[in-house]
């Protein structure tokens, strides 16, 4: 969730890179200018003006991108059209930020964290009031005990309830909020159920990588991200903090954290 990490941080990742990348387009930008003054032959100049254009185009994003990030952090103006733009243009420049990272050696799981975290404060800054039924929990297999073999995939409510792993605590959590809840092997299954039970809202439990990637498939349907925590390693065993995924879907509810 966003306040696991200081907002400052969160903003400062995405905002940094992204100011990178626009001084970086921008010295393209200024290459093909001087290329288009120096250069006479006519398809080397439509060559270098379309990709001016291009260059223009993604200062442009950026800068529009940068503006309603920093209007989100600072509560002010409409927060509502601000949070649609970042979540527009972030979607469109996630995978360039995370080519952009790379070359300059920022680790890529501190961008999806960065992404995620923003994409809650979006979330976080428009109030809803929303029925309990109308709020999907989906939660990754790796929360179920590695040795279980109860098949809680197909039917969560097959849980034993044995307390070797906290699918128990959210299974009665679900019950006792009046929500939805699912758990899901991957991507795939997860746009499925999603698809089925057509939701209002999500609270999404998952690592970095399948956060991201769920809340860019899932466009403008509110997703609130919760990082699950890997002490045996990646998608085995894992937990998370229920007092979190209850907070969560209670600001859903009640518009308040």
């Amino acid at each position: 969730m966003y306040n696991d990490y200081s907002s400052a941080e969160d903003k400062s990742i995405f905002t940094r890179l992204l100011i990178l990348m626009m001084l970086f387009s921008l010295s393209v930008a200024a290459v093909m200018v001087y290329m288009l003054v120096k250069q006479d032959r006519l398809f080397i100049r439509m060559a270098v003006i379309t990709l001016l254009v291009m260059a223009v185009i993604v200062i442009l994003a950026i800068i529009v991108t940068l503006i309603s990030i920093l209007l989100i952090y600072s509560g002010r103006g409409n927060l509502s059209s601000a949070g649609r733009i970042v979540n527009r243009f972030l979607n469109i420049m996630f995978f360039p930020a995370l080519g952009f990272g790379k070359l300059i050696g920022l680790e890529k799981q501190r961008i999806q964290r960065a992404y995620a975290c923003i994409n809650n404060r979006i979330v976080y800054s428009s109030r809803r009031h929303l029925q309990p039924g109308d709020i999907l929990l989906l939660l990754p297999h790796c929360l179920q005990n590695s040795q279980c073999r109860h098949r809680i995939t197909v039917d969560i409510n097959n849980c034993a309830g044995c307390g070797k792993c906290q699918v128990a605590d959210l299974v009665r959590l679900g019950k006792e909020l009046g929500i939805k809840i699912q758990m899901v092997p991957g991507g795939t299954l997860a746009r499925k159920i999603i698809m089925e039970v057509k939701p209002r809202a999500i609270v999404a439990v998952a690592c970095e990588a399948d956060l991201c990637s769920g809340i860019r498939d899932t466009g403008l349907l509110p997703v609130i991200g919760i990082l699950n925590e890997r002490p045996r390693g990646p998608c085995r065993d894992t937990i998370v903090d229920v007092d979190k995924v209850e907070k969560a879907i209670g600001f859903l509810i009640n518009g308040r954290y």
